[in-house]
């Protein structure tokens, strides 16, 4: 199984180059406010638009962060570590999993083909948890050989569930 979550120590690294990357994105927007207060740039031209969309993809993607705990696949059950709290989730009650691109966040920046996907569980209860799995830059669907190992043990514990229960139809034999 190729289950490539991130664990802590790159869950922390995460968290630094979001702030290094904050700061960045900061930087430009106080030079574009210095620029569009002199009268070089105007105000609906090309630049401030940008940096304005580049914000707020950047806030999406802080926020998915701030909700992604570490986690790893053990015996039939999905593990949460995060700081305030350990959660163990039977894969059988995972109803979806679905991942998404990052833009901004990052592991090191001295790698482009080392970026993340964002992985939600959707429970079911309705309760969704994330955890970001390793991701190369185009690759479609995001973090697709982690996604497809997760479906795989999740579908292997379902069947597994279904069959272990009593009273459950078995083909002709």
């Amino acid at each position: 199984m190729d289950v490539r979550f991130l664990p802590q120590t790159e869950f922390d690294n995460v968290h630094f180059y979001r702030a290094v990357t904050l700061l960045i994105l900061l930087a430009m927007a106080a030079f574009t406010l210095i620029k569009l207060f002199s009268g070089v740039v105007a105000l609906l031209s090309a630049l401030p638009l940008c940096l304005l969309l580049l914000g707020a993809r950047f806030a999406i993607e802080w926020r998915r962060v701030s909700k992604a705990e570490p986690a790893f696949i053990d015996k039939g059950e999905l593990v949460l570590c995060g700081k305030d709290s350990h959660r163990q989730v039977a894969l059988e009650k995972i109803s979806s999993v679905r991942s998404r691109h990052s833009l901004f966040m990052v592991r090191r920046y001295r790698s482009w083909s080392e970026h993340l996907a964002f992985v939600e569980f959707t429970l079911d209860n309705g309760e969704q948890v994330s955890t970001l799995a390793e991701s190369r830059v185009l690759e479609l669907p995001a973090a697709s050989g982690t996604l497809a190992a997760v479906e795989a043990a999740i579908l292997a514990a379902k069947v597994k569930r279904q069959a272990s229960e009593p009273g459950a139809t078995r083909g002709d034999r």
